[in-house]
């Protein structure tokens, strides 16, 4: 028995010295999600999450154990989940919640009020979040889009340095001169848009309908080069033996000079060889391809940074588009808060709605503004402002673990017991909740211990 004893508590520093171990096999084979811990120690162990014994240790069972062991949550950096098929949505929509602590909700927008934001999710049953918790509430049309994140690092392609990017607060950063990216199967006509922030001067590129994304200087791509507030488009390509380079146009951006971040849109007809760029809802520039065709391009998104101009991209969108600019957000006339007073709902259009919100029902908003009452349909919003009243954050727990969703986002909560599919856990942002386990690709523990953050690969930026 002694020896037995033994073995558990040395385990980790015994049989898990491989840095690099083998893939564990098929998510569905035993109907048990497979996974990897990563210690603190950087060891590895593959297996399968087995739940939370009475001690609060974490059971995990491997292929050359005979039954599950006991693992202390203190020695675990994080718990990587293979992937699984998520269910998908049949609603018009998809709301995306940003909380006061940096984590981000997805789901269907149920209820709002001046106490509560509801969302419906498939991974977790209806969530009624504190509105002193929620800063910010986006609304996607679910039929219209195509990637939105950035969800994990392992999903994305880097080139250069592994560490040069990381991902950290659903945000990719740059540290240092390097490329990362990521193929998005997009249609003839597409939208596509993220935020960048920059400290400084910008030095960054942007690589469109890339073919390769090994490398920063693909055959075939527009390159969008931003130094400053000035920027030119670029475009390469090679047509069997023939290929070149050229200059499709250029811009000054005075946004570019005066901010620290912004949001970059771009328009993109393939076909007739448009891109439009948009900053922060202002049409910067409309440029043409005099010849769209030449070339053989492809889908991958590029993000490349420059030795010491660090860069933050977040909020990763991409969508088809049918074909028309929208007008600028500047010229969309808004009421000013002394005069009108309530809560601000943009629509998709572009204009902007001020009134005191009632129910939910059937995928529609009441709204009562100072003129008149009126049904706005959920899917018609591009943003609801919770700016106003008080702000709180959520008191750290110990026990508290971030949980990262496949489909984009985190969860910070405090783990409270475990099983083969599902994990329970409480926060003050929305009580307890059961969630679905293959809804999410990683759970990151001991999260509040500073030492181990450069463990984690998400060092400040």
């Amino acid at each position: 028995m002694k020896n037995v004893l033994l073995l558990l508590i040395c385990l980790p520093s015994m049989v898990l010295s491989q840095e690099d171990p083998a893939e564990p096999g098929s998510p569905d084979e035993g109907n048990e999600l497979l996974g990897t811990l990563k210690f603190a120690n950087r060891d590895r162990l593959s297996g399968k999450p087995q739940g939370i014994d009475e001690h609060g240790n974490l059971k995990w069972h491997a292929d050359f154990l005979h039954q599950p062991i006991p693992i202390k949550p203190s020695s675990i950096l994080e718990m990587r989940l293979q992937g699984s098929v998520e269910p998908k949505a049949d609603e018009a929509h998809q709301a995306l919640l940003l909380l006061t602590n940096g984590d981000t909700l997805r789901g269907q927008l149920d209820a709002l009020d001046e106490n509560h934001v509801t969302l419906k999710t498939w991974y977790g049953g209806n969530l009624k979040i504190r509105r002193t918790m929620a800063a910010d509430l986006e609304i996607q049309r679910s039929q219209r889009t195509l990637y939105s994140g950035p969800e994990d690092l392992d999903s994305w392609t880097i080139e250069g340095e592994n560490d040069a990017w990381s991902l950290s607060g659903g945000a990719l950063s740059a540290s240092k001169g390097a490329g990362i990216a990521r193929e998005i199967p997009t249609p003839d006509r597409s939208h596509i848009q993220f935020d960048l922030t920059w400290r400084s001067s910008l030095r960054f590129r942007v690589l469109l309908l890339s073919d390769d994304g090994e490398t920063t200087q693909p055959d075939n791509c527009y390159d969008l080069v931003c130094q400053r507030r000035f920027v030119y488009l670029r475009k390469r390509w090679v047509t069997r033996a023939a290929g070149g380079s050229k200059i499709v146009g250029q811009a000054n951006i005075a946004e570019l000079a005066e901010k620290e971040k912004v949001r970059f849109e771009f328009y993109i007809d393939r076909t007739a060889g448009t891109i439009a760029l948009y900053i922060d809802g202002r049409q910067a520039q409309v440029w043409t391809d005099e010849n769209p065709k030449a070339g053989t391009f492809g889908n991958w998104l590029h993000f490349i940074s420059e030795d010491f101009y660090p860069i933050q991209v977040s909020r990763i969108r991409v969508s088809p588009w049918k074909g028309d600019l929208p007008e600028n957000t500047a010229a969309t006339g808004e009421p000013e808060e002394e005069e009108v007073e309530g809560q601000k709902i943009r629509l998709q259009n572009g204009d902007v709605v001020v009134g005191d919100v009632g129910l939910i029902e059937n995928g529609v908003l009441a709204v009562e503004t100072e003129f008149c009452k009126m049904k706005i349909p959920v899917d018609r919003m591009r943003t609801i402002d919770l700016s106003q009243g008080d702000y709180e954050e959520p008191i750290r727990k110990k026990g508290d673990v971030r949980a990262w969703l496949r489909e984009g986002g985190r969860i910070t909560f405090r783990l409270d017991s475990f099983s083969k599919d599902a994990l329970r856990g409480y926060s003050q942002t929305f009580g307890e909740v059961e969630f679905q386990l293959n809804a999410f690709s990683r759970l990151e523990f001991n999260i509040y211990n500073e030492e181990l953050e450069a463990l984690r690969n998400t060092g400040d930026w």
